[in-house]
């Protein structure tokens, strides 16, 4: 056989085995992971803030030696609850990142949304914004004459960790 002929079956070889990975579809998604803070504040009541992290379903999705840059949701929400364990508020930010594992990361987007259970708040200001790899969005909620400030962040790093 020439080198041609040999080259030629090395880059079919390559190409079939290439192929032949299983697409993401038909993966079983992985389960998402939900990491949870709870912070009390002075009148009794208390925030729970949660971020949800789904996995990638396949693998091969994002490689550290890809040029690829994968583009991921992350939001994090804060609920108030008061002292009689009701929930009186709700306020979630979502970021839009771009990372290449091991290179970069940068927010290409922020959105926040906001739900009142308990009709005593009343939103008051809303601000989010993004900057270089962090998302942010502070709310501020009306209780009669209490005003209370509530920022919430996610940041991503150069290899996809979120926080």
């Amino acid at each position: 056989m020439t080198m041609k002929r040999i080259l030629a079956c090395l880059f079919m070889l390559t190409l079939t085995a290439c192929l032949a990975v299983p697409s993401t579809a038909s993966a079983a998604t992985p389960a998402p992971t939900v990491k949870t803070t709870i912070t009390r504040d002075a009148d009794g009541g208390y925030y729970v803030e949660t971020i949800t992290e789904t996995p990638s379903a396949s693998p091969f999705s994002v490689s550290p030696y890809s040029c690829t840059a994968a583009t991921v949701d992350r939001t994090k929400t804060t609920t108030y609850y008061n002292s009689s364990d009701s929930p009186c508020w709700r306020y979630a930010l979502t970021g839009t990142f771009r990372y290449i594992t091991g290179f970069s990361a940068v927010c290409a987007d922020a959105t926040t949304k906001l739900s009142i259970y308990n009709s005593a708040y009343s939103l008051y200001d809303e601000k989010h914004s993004h900057s270089g790899n962090t998302a942010t969005g502070t709310i501020k909620i009306k209780k009669k004459t209490l005003i209370t400030t509530k920022t919430l962040s996610i940041t991503c790093s150069k290899n996809g960790t979120f926080s």
